[in-house]
């Protein structure tokens, strides 16, 4: 919408015949088998586990790393 213009008003949809809509067929489907396991294997989530506690750690050591250069740096200036 411009400055100083309304809205545009929507034009009235043509009126057309109301065609009927075939009832919905209900179709049977398969049978699934149930699945054995859908949790992932213990392994999968210790290796998970430990990915995230050394990024974790890793991130700290950085931002410590930061911590004192900046330190460094104010004391110079």
């Amino acid at each position: 919408m411009s400055k100083g213009k309304s809205p545009r008003k929507r034009k009235a949809a043509a009126e057309t015949e109301a065609v009927p809509q075939p009832a919905p067929i209900s179709v049977p489907t398969p049978e699934r088998r149930p699945v054995v396991s859908e949790r992932r294997p213990l392994a999968l989530d210790d290796l998970a586990r430990v990915v995230r506690q050394m990024v974790g750690a890793v991130l700290d050591l950085a931002d410590r790393a930061a911590e004192v250069i900046s330190k460094r740096i104010e004391g110079r200036a």
